[in-house]
């Protein structure tokens, strides 16, 4: 029987894409845990359907106004 190849990562250039989910499991091995505010910030940037590039320039923008 065939192993199913999985859509994530295309054998043709070898990446791979690094999903939420993922991530989280890769942060929780590490010991990283999401503050509660960066939650809320990622869950609404989620909800509002934003591109990465526009969900980066939100945490900038957050961090920044933090200091």
């Amino acid at each position: 029987m065939k192993k199913s190849t999985s859509s994530l990562r295309p054998t043709q250039n070898g990446q791979f894409v690094l999903t939420s989910g993922r991530g989280e499991k890769i942060s929780a091995i590490e010991g990283l845990k999401l503050s509660q505010r960066m939650g809320f910030i990622l869950k609404e940037s989620r909800e509002r359907g934003l591109s990465g590039d526009e969900r980066r320039a939100l945490i900038k923008d957050q961090v920044t106004r933090k200091k």
